[in-house]
């Protein structure tokens, strides 16, 4: 099955697919992203996008809700760049 950019074939928690637009459309080492499992979880946090580790073919993130939790795994041709460039813009923390 092709999908496009972003695989848009799972569900996405609210607020995330701003985020993705923007990785997708503005950062040149990511060639691709697939939204993972959707996990609930009690209490209020504002939204947050981090970096967990580094995969075999990319990035595993994680994009905290309110009250949700979705994993995010970026392709990515360089890893180390790519997280650069997360931080450098503001969308993940160090």
């Amino acid at each position: 099955m092709k999908f496009g950019r972003i695989k848009r074939q799972h569900g996405r928690v609210g607020g995330l697919d701003a985020v993705l637009d923007r990785i997708i459309a503005d950062c040149p080492h990511v060639t691709r992203i697939v939204p993972g499992r959707i996990k609930v979880r009690r209490g209020r946090t504002p939204p947050s996008f981090n970096v967990q580790y580094p995969t075999e073919s990319g990035l595993k993130c994680l994009y905290t809700g309110t009250g949700t939790v979705q994993e995010v795994f970026l392709i990515c041709s360089d890893e180390k760049a790519a997280r650069a460039w997360l931080v450098e813009q503001g969308i993940a923390a160090e």
